[in-house]
């Protein structure tokens, strides 16, 4: 196994518990890839995914080795989704009851948003379970996978929304356009643009209505509650363990070098960015295995910061959104790779905080800004704009009169994303999701070449924490599949 993210441990888990022998290799001191931690000093802030939808999946992981994830992790149901706010001092707080949310849209935008609002739960509810099994759940569907499926496949696509964009099934259903910015920002969960992502993905609101949990301690405490687990049941896993190579003979991964030592394998899972694959960072035989995502077609990356600081003037929550007032030039500015908005949407996440404000003199947060994946472009990530998309961050919170005083703060760049995920010029999605058929673009876990598997959040099924664990339990059963077939040595 080559990484140790999300979705590398679940793999690993679930070929532990089939009875093989596993080894994972981490090129980092620690695991969880994109769910990763920052220390400020003695202080751990989350720098990646902050709460988890769809703990399902991680119940059926544990309770498959025998544990339980409830009592590994400690979880706590949201009541509040997130607090939203705009420059016109607008603010809206989105409720786990729809109901309630209902009630909350229909005071601040009408009756008949409010309506509109239900109805658009419906339609995502609808998307879920056409998507669930054959998309999510399944192996890699393929156009002729779909085709073989007759007239069911087809009336699948036609039934998952993917014939038009998330921005024009939005301008559809609400006439506010603050409401079609809120949700269109959903298209940002898997490093995508609204205006050009297939409607399919109007499913996230139905999954995070169905539950949002705060991981207690921090997302760090289930990667950790993963590790855990994964030692428990026999698997082996060592940090700062680069695969400089997989090795691939007569046609067939045979194992990977490290530190220029061998390690022989049956199969090989590599829980990492396709692009790195394709690009040959881990050798000519294996980059068959996968294609690079052309810099055009690449998702979103960021700029973040972590800090510890006190914020003042806004009363956040522990999800809260600061939309900037154009959103097509933002996503434009994006799309065109030239630079960093001039004027972004904000993410905060203040990590210490539930459904109430806090008052304490310091807390951990977790700020964000949308940007283009130039991280292999270093030259435009001069000094000059980095402190630039400071600014214009800083300047979209104090337009709702926050201000946040940090005593410690690291920033993250496309720069600094590109080295720690190598490949990805600093995408964090892998390849964007555009047009009708972007879920059967992504790799399966079964690559092109024999005995290599894929897991991660640029393979199928896409993005995010459960997505990520589901891709590991895939390629986990494909692996299983392909053994069972020719007798494991």
């Amino acid at each position: 196994m080559v990484g140790a993210g999300v979705g590398g441990l679940a793999c690993a888990i679930e070929l532990a518990v089939a009875g093989m022998r596993v080894e994972v290799l981490e090129r980092a001191a620690t695991p969880g890839g994109k769910a990763r931690r920052v220390r400020l000093g003695e202080v751990a802030v989350d720098a990646g995914p902050t709460v988890l939808t769809m703990p399902w999946v991680f119940d059926e992981l544990f309770d498959a080795a025998g544990a339980s994830f409830r009592a590994a992790v400690p979880l706590e149901r949201a009541s509040i989704l997130a607090r939203h706010a705009w420059s016109d001092g607008t603010t809206l707080d989105l409720h786990a009851d729809r109901q309630h949310s209902a009630e909350a849209i229909g005071e601040v935008f009408g009756a008949g948003e409010a309506r509109a609002y239900l109805a658009f739960c419906e339609d995502g509810r609808r998307i879920f379970e056409v998507a669930e099994g054959p998309f999510l759940r399944s192996q890699r569907p393929t156009p002729g996978s779909i085709v073989k499926l007759g007239v069911a496949g087809l009336a699948a696509l036609t039934q998952i929304d993917s014939h038009r964009s998330m921005w024009r099934a939005l301008e559809q259903r609400f006439s506010t356009p603050s409401l079609r910015q809120l949700f269109g920002r959903y298209a940002t969960y898997c490093g995508s643009s609204p205006f050009e992502a297939p409607a399919t993905l109007n499913l996230v609101a139905h999954v995070e209505a169905e539950g949002v949990y705060r991981v207690g301690g921090g997302m760090g405490e289930l990667v950790a509650a993963l590790e855990r687990l994964a030692r428990s049941i026999g698997v082996d896993i060592r940090y700062e363990e680069d695969v400089e190579r997989v090795v691939v003979e007569h046609g067939r991964a045979t194992g990977v070098i490290a530190r220029e030592t061998l390690h022989a394998a049956d199969a090989v899972v590599f829980n990492g960015d396709a692009s790195a694959l394709g690009g040959a960072l881990l050798g000519e035989e294996a980059a068959r295995a996968a294609t690079v995502t052309p810099p055009g077609e690449r998702s979103l990356s960021a700029v973040t910061w972590v800090m510890r600081a006190r914020p003042r003037g806004f009363p956040l929550l522990h999800h809260n959104v600061f939309f900037s007032g154009d959103y097509r030039a933002e996503f434009d500015a994006i799309l065109r790779r030239d630079t960093a908005p001039p004027e972004p949407t904000v993410y905060v996440c203040a990590q210490d905080r539930g459904d109430v404000d806090l008052q304490v003199p310091e807390e951990r947060l977790f700020v964000l800004m949308n940007a283009p994946a130039t991280g292999d472009y270093p030259r435009r990530w001069s000094d000059g704009e980095r402190e630039r998309c400071t600014t214009a961050t800083q300047a979209v919170l104090a337009r709702v009169g926050l201000t946040l005083e940090p005593s410690a703060t690291v920033q993250t760049t496309p720069v600094e994303f590109h080295g720690l995920f190598p490949g990805t010029g600093g995408a964090l999605y892998g390849p964007r999701s555009r047009g009708a058929f972007s879920a059967l673009s992504r790799h399966g876990a079964a690559s092109k070449v024999p005995g290599l598997y894929l897991a991660g959040g640029s393979v199928h099924p896409g993005p995010g924490v459960p997505m990520a664990a589901l891709s590991g339990h895939l390629a986990a059963a494909a692996i299983r599949a392909d053994l069972g077939s020719r007798g494991a040595s």
